[in-house]
């Protein structure tokens, strides 16, 4: 799984160490868990590549049936999304989707390869609370998200369909917590009659796949394999320095973007870092949190979730302690209520309880990137590898 998330040139790199691990592949407990982690449409066929055909006949047939159902499922959004857009547009409010199935056709070259289950839309922070509103009219529930002071929620406005005919949707704002206007500066059509071919510079929209990354914690191969995908499509289009550009114009960035880009080369391959003239030297927080990336997840939901938050906490712009202590640690009582709300257990929580609950599975994140610091390197967790056992295994984990 590791290997066909890649990059082309990683894979091709890897051909030799892929031919050797075909012959001990349990395929049916691979496509078992590429389907439970979402991502046998988009990796089955690039597995089925690297094995140069020679999978069994119930992988490919699974292969092919999540792509069909993904197909199924992207033209239901995209049926979905195109009412809605249609509406803003109406409405002159500027809006544009976000991943989806437009990404899964831009990069996989078939809608059907990146499995979505909502729509997300961006659209102007000034008409948010109108955009709600018009969604609304097509039968969806009003949303519960904790909204602040300044009139928006902390990232998106949630709606669930009040029947459960149509898909949820999620409103967006902003991408990412340490941003107040790159989205709306560089993500979204600069004029509300925009055609839907239209999209964003090469270097904006690949700091906004970096920025989902890192927003999401580095977790899974889900996010990588976009980057991977999309650096195979339209890396050439990216100029060496105008990542440079953009970090000085948005400089709350000036560490999430380059710690990205790290974690996307170790993982993938993407070589973004050699675009970035101005490359800063990771400091010992930014290699923290490039170690507490975990392409294959081993913890528990709830520890996932904290080592989300540890990154956010470690990669947060000068000036933004109090906001990360409020998203993450000390949350407002109508958040906690709302998890209470949300969780199996419905169990209400203290915020003096909840504060203790993330402070202790932060100090066990930390933990566990101080005893990687202290592995030799061929023993790293992130790579997913043993120590080598030959020249062709250490060859191996230093490609991966």
């Amino acid at each position: 799984m590791l290997l066909s998330a890649g990059t082309a040139v990683r894979r091709a790199a890897m051909c030799e160490q892929a031919t050797v691990l075909v012959s001990k592949v349990n395929w049916s407990r691979l496509a078992e868990t590429l389907r439970r982690r979402k991502l046998l449409a988009t990796l089955g066929p690039r597995i089925t590549a690297l094995a140069d055909g020679n999978t069994d006949d119930i992988f490919a047939m699974a292969v092919e049936q999540a792509i069909e159902a993904g197909r199924r499922q992207g033209l239901f959004l995209q049926l979905a999304s195109g009412r809605i857009l249609a509406m803003l547009a109406d409405a002159r409010i500027r809006s544009t989707v976000l991943k989806g199935p437009p990404l899964s056709e831009a990069i996989y070259g078939d809608p059907g390869r990146r499995l979505s289950s909502d729509i997300d839309l961006l659209v102007e922070p000034a008409h948010l609370a109108d955009a709600v509103e018009l969604v609304r009219r097509l039968g969806y529930d009003a949303p519960s998200d904790y909204v602040h002071d300044c009139g928006l929620p902390t990232l998106h406005f949630a709606l669930l369909h009040g029947r459960g005919a149509l898909p949820p949707v999620e409103l967006h704002w902003r991408i990412h917590w340490y941003e107040r206007s790159f989205a709306r500066e560089r993500l979204l059509p600069p004029a509300v009659a925009q055609s839907s071919a239209w999209r964003p510079a090469p270097a904006d929209e690949l700091a906004a796949l970096l920025l989902f990354y890192a927003r999401d914690g580095f977790v899974d191969l889900r996010l990588a394999s976009d980057l991977s995908a999309w650096w195979d499509t339209f890396g050439g289009d990216v100029q060496v320095g105008t990542l440079d550009d953009l970090l000085r114009a948005y400089p709350a960035f000036a560490r999430v973007i380059p710690v990205a880009a790290q974690v996307a080369e170790k993982i993938v391959g993407t070589p973004i870092t050699e675009i970035i003239t101005d490359m800063p030297r990771l400091t010992l927080r930014d290699r923290m949190a490039v170690r507490l990336a975990d392409p294959n997840p081993r913890f528990s939901a709830h520890q996932l979730y904290a080592d989300i938050g540890l990154i956010d906490g470690l990669l947060m712009p000068p000036g933004g302690f109090g906001a990360f202590m409020r998203r993450n640690v000390v949350p407002p009582r109508e958040v906690l209520d709302k998890y209470a709300r949300d969780s199996p257990e419905g169990r209400a929580t203290s915020s003096l309880g909840y504060a203790f609950r993330m402070l202790v599975r932060y100090s066990l994140g930390l933990l566990r990137v101080v005893l990687d610091f202290a592995r030799p390197p061929w023993a790293s967790s992130s790579a997913g590898a043993r120590r080598p056992r030959s020249r062709r295994r250490r060859q191996a984990v230093k490609h991966i």
